[in-house]
């Protein structure tokens, strides 16, 4: 079969003994040996009807081995300490497929601001809220998936959207370069190099109007304003806010220039201008982004084969990409009584990371459990809505 990879997975859900015995399904492979088609096994063709895929959390909880809890914030004064209290809880952090980065809360439905380049042609990406204790080290079960519904790559801005916000965090107001006045001091929140949720305090230099700047790839970029401003920003700070004393969100640290004390936040006022568009704004001389919902194949079985241990069924090695090899397996009982089981090995070592159960075989998911420390234990829980292919919450499995 050789080495399977997500390519399509869902997130996990703990299934906890109140459920009953059904919702069970899945617990006991969490950890076991990814199953291989037996020599002769029958080749197959058929499009598989399956509930549709989202993307998977392993990917966003390796991203977060590298990650170190804040330590106590270093202010200057009480000012700086109210900052900090009040906004870091409206940062958040973002892993995507090439790396993480800064985000604010914006709106109370789960609006949230960032750089495109800090999403790059994600369609989604893991969002983390800070947590309550100081210090306190971040895991794969704090993630929460948040689609990428707005990007302008002439800006370098990108607006995300979680299902559910905490109860406790509130979102940033957001500010405009008017408002703004050289030597005002200003502050920013961000994960530089993986230091997570930093606090630095600094001076606005200037403003830069119909400022234009060399981006990433062959993007040449242009901002209505940029913010040019001493606050310390390295990578990982990119996409966080620029505050002012009143927690207003003046800017979108985003770049950096070589020379002391050279870095630049796109403002408010494009933040404003993205949030009021009718479309994606993407530069005539760049590559499109493509759409992966409409390129994405069908999901095409390559082998089957009958289950030999638990319930009587059929197990179907599933090509997700159209690449010819296997991404995930696919148990379908022949007892209506059982559940279908979508198992994955998210890191290539041969045992089962996730398992995605439709309880009662209607097409949609239900439960699904990830081991994203790879120990053999299923570790997060996630909640599915009603025809959601991605789960609105999720919490850690205790024990």
């Amino acid at each position: 079969m050789g080495r399977l990879q997500i390519c399509a997975a869902a997130s996990l859900l703990l299934i906890a003994s109140p459920f009953g015995a059904a919702a069970q399904s899945g617990v006991g492979e969490i950890g076991a040996p990814m199953a291989k088609p037996p020599a002769g096994a029958a080749k197959s063709s058929r499009t598989l009807a399956a509930p549709a895929l989202g993307t998977g959390l392993g990917r966003y909880a390796r991203a977060l081995d590298a990650m170190t809890p804040e330590p106590q914030a270093a202010t200057r004064g009480a000012k700086d300490v109210q900052v900090y209290q009040q906004a870091a809880p409206s940062v958040v952090l973002i892993i995507s497929e090439d790396g993480i980065g800064s985000g604010a809360l914006i709106s109370a439905d789960g609006k949230i601001v960032t750089n495109q380049h800090v999403v790059g042609e994600d369609e989604e990406v893991g969002v983390i809220f800070k947590p309550a204790g100081e210090g306190t080290q971040v895991t794969g079960a704090d993630i929460r998936p948040a689609k990428v519904i707005r990007r302008d790559a002439v800006s370098d801005l990108a607006i995300v959207q979680v299902a559910e916000v905490p109860p406790t965090v509130k979102p940033l107001k957001i500010g405009g370069a008017a408002g703004v006045e050289v030597g005002a001091d200003v502050h920013a929140i961000g994960h530089p190099t993986g230091q997570v949720w930093t606090y630095t305090r600094g001076i606005v230099s200037q403003i830069r109007r119909d400022f234009s700047w060399e981006g990433y790839g062959d993007v040449e970029h242009k901002a209505a304003a940029i913010i040019q401003t001493q606050t310390p920003i390295n990578p990982g700070n990119s996409g966080g806010p620029l505050l002012n004393d009143d927690l207003e969100v003046v800017g979108v640290n985003s770049f950096s220039s070589e020379g002391e004390g050279l870095n630049f936040a796109v403002s408010g006022d494009d933040v404003k201008a993205l949030l009021a568009a009718t479309a994606d704004r993407m530069p005539a001389k760049s590559t499109p982004r493509k759409n992966k919902a409409s390129t994405a194949c069908k999901l095409q079985t390559l082998e089957e084969w009958a289950a030999t241990d638990g319930p009587k069924g059929t197990n179907y090695l599933v090509d997700a990409d159209c690449d010819g090899q296997g991404d995930f397996i696919v148990f379908e009982p022949k007892s209506r009584r059982e559940a279908i089981r979508y198992m994955f090995d998210e890191n290539g070592d041969g045992e089962i990371d996730a398992v995605i159960v439709d309880v009662d075989q209607d097409g949609e998911f239900d439960f699904g459990l990830y081991d994203t420390d790879h120990d053999g234990k299923p570790d997060l829980k996630g909640e599915f809505k009603p025809g959601a292919d991605e789960p609105y919450r999720y919490e850690k499995i205790e024990g």
